[in-house]
């Protein structure tokens, strides 16, 4: 009975209402209206506010909860390149081809080169109007390679491009721009867009859940309907309490991924029964820019199963209600079955000269590559399961490194996890197989065949540096557990497809590959630049252009 009502929590559908339609536009009965109504108030959100508001649009926002999305709880890293103030203080020389040349491998055809190199030529003004309007970066270069940088570096390399095959194309260049703030940096960009917004004039209103589209006769979508939590003193600030709680309690929610359904649970209880409801009218377009999906396990377990069980990257808001909103009306979807599954490995650094295996024994990919690649090759590959394999030099410096001079905090207790949590250890590699499961001659194979290289002048067919590669010296062996569904760290996992969209406008695209008029997704709503490949700051990037590129396009209506 308890494992029935816990699954019932954790797959439950979030609540959305049927599509409206309306045969008099002008008569129905709006209690507002705006050029254009934004459905959530994250990156995304907040970049298309300030744009439309900047070409003299009028501009609503409706947010479910407080505001902020999976931007402001995220790492704060920002993608750009091409030349930015930011590369030019740090000494680093780039340019938007170079950066487009490394980016097309990243990006794999998610968006057309069209596309992808208008996002690179773009990215210098991007990253200018972001410090315009109160955005902190700074070119203090991280010498070491890190996941993320400790509180003295904010820029750093945030993906792949220092080493081969990515450097063999594109001349590496650092392009991670950290928000310049203490701790995880996500506030850092968008708490000083949110109060640039509020400061020109963008109406704000929150505790408001979108439920449904409303569309003309012909379809065009004109407007939503949503529930306002504006009446009753103990609703109103309970939902806000829940808000303020979850924000709180996000780190928790890594480790237990059901607290964020709970909580989705109760507010939307909240909402059904004191939410009221409310007509928007949009004149110019609705814009979707409510995140992506992971905290709809439902829709996991029926699109992409593999990935049940992981840590939400995102807030409980990314539940797939404005995917789904739009699929009413005839919106197409696409890469739905993409999601971004993220293992780091380092720091500690010693950590990625050793031997990553999966299950079969065979080594998983080059163990530098960044978190979201290792992953994507563990779940694509091996089933998402993997072990670390080092000797005991290595392991025992791995210890040492755990230094908070080089390590977040955070960083820092996974690596303890890691090296104290499932570890398993034995005198030989067969010994060491035995106790994996693993097949001992196929390991024994791969451990032999990593020593050959690294003690050759053959580059590692993995591309791995060889300042990367000393080989697997004397025992005993150690194995770290890195699979996806390790505990007490489960792989923190987003959503990376979602609605197809025009890619000159951000109009969404219905199933006859028309656009919808006066529909338009943003951000991980849509499928964007990183849909198929994702690197620190290329979402927030994405964010940012997809929202200006929509805002744009209203304008000129």
């Amino acid at each position: 009975m308890i494992k029935r009502a816990w699954n019932k929590l954790t797959y439950r559908e979030p609540y959305i209402e049927p599509v409206i339609v309306t045969d008099d536009v002008e008569s129905f009965p709006w209690n507002d209206q705006a050029d254009m109504v934004i459905a959530g108030f994250g990156g995304a959100g907040v970049s298309a506010a300030i744009e439309a508001k900047d070409l003299g649009q009028d501009v609503l926002v409706l947010d479910r909860f407080e505001g902020g999305g999976a931007t402001t709880i995220s790492g704060g890293i920002y993608y750009a390149g091409g030349g930015t103030a930011t590369q030019k203080a740090a000494g680093v020389e780039d340019s938007p081809q170079n950066m487009f040349n490394y980016l097309k491998q990243e990006v794999q055809g998610a968006v057309s080169d069209k596309t992808l190199k208008t996002f690179c030529d773009q990215s210098v003004e991007n990253h200018d109007w972001l410090i315009e309007n109160g955005v902190p970066f700074e070119g203090s270069f991280c010498p070491f390679k890190t996941s993320y940088p400790t509180d003295s570096y904010f820029f750093y390399y945030s993906g792949n491009e220092s080493f081969a095959p990515y450097s063999d194309s594109a001349t590496p260049a650092p392009r991670g721009h950290r928000g310049k703030r203490k701790g995880i940096s996500g506030a850092a960009i968008y708490e000083p867009l949110r109060d640039t917004a509020l400061k020109k004039g963008v109406r704000v209103q929150k505790q408001t859940k979108v439920v449904s589209l409303v569309t003309d006769k012909e379809g065009s979508v004109v407007g939503l309907k949503s529930l306002q939590m504006n009446s009753g003193f103990i609703p109103r600030n309970t939902h806000k309490l829940i808000a303020i709680t979850a924000k709180l309690m996000r780190y928790m929610a890594l480790y237990v991924p059901q607290v964020f359904p709970m909580f989705a649970a109760v507010a939307e209880r909240l909402e059904k029964k004191h939410g009221v409801a409310t007509f928007i009218r949009a004149t110019k377009g609705v814009v979707l820019a409510t995140g992506g999906f992971y905290a709809n396990q439902k829709m996991i377990k029926d699109i992409a199963p593999d990935y049940l069980g992981g840590s939400s990257l995102g807030t409980m808001s990314d539940d797939g209600t404005g995917i789904q909103m739009a699929q009413a009306v005839g919106a197409q979807t696409e890469l739905m079955d993409s999601v971004s599954a993220w293992r780091f490995i380092n720091p500690p650094m010693e950590f990625v000269k050793g031997v990553m295996v999966g299950p079969s024994g065979k080594r998983v990919c080059n163990e530098m590559l960044y978190g979201a690649q290792l992953g994507n090759a563990m779940m694509k590959e091996h089933g998402g399961k993997a072990y670390l394999i080092m000797d005991k030099k290595q392991y025992s410096q791995a210890h040492r490194d755990l230094s908070l001079k080089k390590a977040p905090w955070f960083h820092g207790v996974m690596g303890i996890f890691f090296l104290k949590i499932g570890i398993k250890k034995h005198a030989s590699i067969k010994g060491l197989a035995k106790k994996l499961g693993i097949d001992p001659h196929q390991l024994e194979e791969t451990i032999s065949e990593y020593n050959r290289i690294a003690q050759s002048d053959e580059p590692d067919p993995l591309g791995k540096p060889k300042a990367y590669l000393p080989g697997i010296g004397d025992g005993p062996y150690y194995a770290v557990n890195v699979s996806y569904k390790y505990m007490p760290v489960p792989c923190a996992s987003l959503t990376l497809g979602g609605l197809k969209v025009n890619e000159q406008s951000s109009m969404v695209i219905n199933e006859n590959g028309e656009d919808i008029k006066g529909l338009y997704a943003i951000g991980r709503t849509a499928v964007g630049i990183p849909s198929k490949g994702y690197v620190s700051g290329l979402s927030i990037a994405d964010c940012v252009f997809s929202g200006r590129r929509a805002a744009r396009d209203i304008a000129a209506k």
